[in-house]
C-alpha cells in the first residue's frame, strides 16, 4: 500500500507513479505489461489506509486489528506526528516491511514530536558499517564512499538512506542553490544572492502598500522567466483564463467537464503564494483578500466574496462524507443546470486514488473551507508548483525559522518570487533560527 499524510501529498505520489509507469521501459521483460499492471500506482491518505473514525482519534486498524500489507510505503513522513507514526506501527503486521520517504530537513509535523528528523538525523555521515557496504555492493554494485564508513554504525544507521539528487530542481539551479543556502545557515552566501540572483529566482523587497506590484505579481507572475516551462512565468491569470477558454458548451457529455476540471485544477497548480503567518496583512486572511481585489480589478474574477466562477478553495477539516481530507485543493466551476438554461456551481476536486476522477461537490455541503489564493507553508508541505510566489512579513516572528524558508523554497519547481518588506536583513535573521525539538525517540 502506498500513503501520504494529506490528500495533496497522495494525489501528488499518485500522479508520479502514474507517469513513471507509463514511461517505464519493460523490454526484454517477460509478460511486461502484466507486470506493469501489478505496480500500484493509487495513493491514499493515512487516515484513509487505517480507517479513520469520524469525530474520533480513533483508528479502524490497530493492534487487535491489523492491515493486510506486506509492504508500506508513506511519502512526506517529515509531517508524520509522533501519535500518527505509533498508530501506523501498531497497525502493521510484524512480518510487513515499511519504507518511509521525506525531507529531514522541512517543517516537522504541526503535532508533536519530529518523528522523521530524528531517525534521519545521522544520514548525511552515512555511519554505514563494512558488512553494509560489501551486501551493497554484491547485490547492486553500488560502491559507498569512504567518508560514509563507520564501523561503529547503529542498527539504525544501516536502514536509512539519503537521497542526494533532486528531480524537482537541479541543485546548481538558483532554487537549488539558495535551498542549500538557507538549510546551510550560510547568510553571507544568502546576501550575494539577494545582490544577483540568477535567473530562475526573483529576490525582492516588496512594500506593503505598492499595489501596483502586487498586481502585478499575483496576476501576471512578475517579470517573465528566462526561460523553462511558459505556465512558470504566469500568475493566477493563467489558470483564470483557461478556464474561461476551455468550457465546454452547456449540451456537452460529463466526460467533457471532467477533462475540462482536469485542465483547470492542472494550470491552478502551475502558480501559488506562499505565506508564513495566518493572520495579519502578509498572512492568508489578509493575502487571500488582497490577491481577489487584484484578480477582480483585472476582469478575471466576478466577485471577490462567497462562491463565484474559479474561487480556489483548500479542505480545513476531513469530510469524509465526502471523501475529502484535510488539504485538498479545489475550484470552484460553472456548470450547466436546467433547462432554462441556468448555471449551477459545482466544486471540482481531484478524485484521490481514482485515476483521472473528478469529484464534483455543492458548495453548501462544505463546511470547513478557505479561499486558497495564499497557503501558509505549513498547508503546502507535500505540494510542488512550478512558480512559487513566497511572500513574507517585514518584521521578524517567531515562526520564521530556517526549516519554514527550505521548505517554502523548495516548493518551487521552475522558478521562486520570494518578496518581503524587510528585505535580506529578515531573511539572514530567519535563517539563524531553526526549530528544536527533543521527543526522546532516538533515546
Amino acid at each position: 500500500r502506498l500513503a501520504a499524510p494529506t490528500g495533496k501529498a497522495a494525489a501528488r505520489l499518485s500522479a508520479a507513479i502514474a507517469n513513471a509507469l507509463a514511461s517505464l521501459s519493460l523490454a526484454g521483460v517477460a509478460h511486461a505489461e502484466a507486470v506493469r499492471a501489478t505496480i500500484p500506482d493509487r495513493v491514499g491518505t493515512l487516515h484513509r489506509l487505517l480507517g479513520g473514525r469520524p469525530e474520533t482519534r480513533r483508528f479502524r486498524h490497530h493492534a487487535g486489528n491489523l492491515l493486510a500489507v506486506d509492504l508500506l510505503v508513506i511519502d512526506e513522513a517529515s509531517m508524520v506526528d509522533l501519535e500518527m507514526m505509533a498508530a501506523v506501527f501498531a497497525a502493521l503486521p510484524e512480518t510487513a516491511r515499511l519504507v518511509l520517504l521525506g525531507d529531514r530537513d522541512q517543517l516537522a509535523s504541526v503535532e508533536a514530536g519530529a518523528v522523521f528528523g530524528e531517525l534521519c538525523r545521522r544520514a548525511g555521515d552515512g555511519h554505514y558499517r563494512p558488512a553494509t557496504c560489501d551486501w551493497l555492493m554484491a547485490v547492486s554494485g553500488e560502491r559507498i564512499e569512504p567518508a560514509l564508513v563507520d564501523p561503529h554504525g547503529s542498527a539504525l544507521d544501516q536502514a536509512v538512506v539519503m537521497l542526494r539528487h533532486s528531480h524537482r530542481f537541479a541543485a546548481a539551479s538558483g532554487i537549488g542553490r539558495l535551498a542549500a543556502v538557507v538549510n546551510a545557515g550560510d547568510t553571507r552566501l544568502l546576501a550575494e544572492l539577494w545582490r544577483q540572483p540568477p535567473a530562475d529566482l526573483v529576490l525582492c523587497e516588496l512594500p506593503g502598500d505598492d499595489e501596483r506590484r502586487f498586481s502585478e505579481l499575483v496576476v501576471d507572475g512578475g517579470r517573465p522567466p528566462a526561460g523553462g516551462h511558459a505556465a512558470a512565468g504566469c500568475g493566477y491569470r493563467h489558470y483564470l483564463q483557461l478556464m474561461r477558454a476551455q468550457q465546454p458548451a452547456a449540451m456537452a457529455e460529463a466526460v467533457a467537464f471532467a477533462s475540462w476540471a482536469r485542465a483547470v485544477l492542472a494550470a491552478h497548480g502551475e502558480f501559488q503564494v506562499l505565506c508564513a503567518p495566518r493572520l495579519g496583512p502578509w498572512g492568508v486572511a489578509g493575502l487571500n483578500q488582497r490577491i481577489a481585489d487584484a484578480l477582480h480589478a483585472a476582469g478575471l474574477i466576478r466577485a471577490t466574496h462567497g462562491w463565484y466562477p474559479g474561487r480556489p478553495v483548500l479542505v480545513t477539516r476531513n469530510e469524509y462524507s465526502l471523501g475529502l481530507m484535510n488539504g485538498d485543493i479545489g475550484i470552484a466551476l460553472e456548470l450547466p443546470g436546467n433547462a432554462a438554461g441556468e448555471s449551477i456551481l459545482r466544486v471540482a476536486f481531484a478524485a484521490t486514488g481514482d485515476g483521472e476522477g473528478i469529484r464534483w461537490v455543492l458548495p453548501t455541503r462544505l463546511r470547513a473551507v478557505e479561499t486558497a489564493y495564499a497557503l501558509t507553508v505549513h498547508k503546502a508541505q507535500g505540494s510542488e508548483f512550478a512558480h512559487v510566489a513566497l511572500l513574507l512579513p517585514a518584521a521578524p516572528s517567531p515562526i520564521l525559522t530556517r526549516e519554514l524558508l527550505y521548505t517554502g523554497i523548495t516548493r518551487a519547481r521552475e522558478r521562486l518570487t520570494l518578496a518581503t518588506p524587510g528585505g535580506v536583513g529578515l531573511l539572514q535573521e530567519a535563517v539563524r533560527r531553526r526549530v528544536l525539538r527533543a521527543s526522546g525517540l532516538l533515546q
